[in-house]
């Protein structure tokens, strides 16, 4: 580290899913965010799609509510 204090403002939660050599889903992949700062959830999204596109966009995509956030 760089000696500067870093802080977590949230989580990224992502299940890769369970595909049969066929490529049937056994169960699907999914992903969801949860925002620390103003303690909203976004997704849960499902499908291999849709949880790549969410990946790659959910840190731009998030804007935090003021009106949900708490003192810490």
């Amino acid at each position: 580290m760089n000696g500067q204090r870093q802080t977590v403002t949230g989580a990224l939660f992502v299940d890769c899913g369970q595909q049969l050599k066929n490529g049937t889903w056994v169960r699907p992949p999914r992903a969801k965010y949860e925002c620390l700062i103003c303690r909203t959830t976004e997704g849960p999204v499902i499908g291999a799609t849709a949880v790549t596109a969410f990946v790659q966009t959910i840190r731009s995509k998030h804007h935090h509510n003021q009106q949900g956030a708490h003192a810490a």
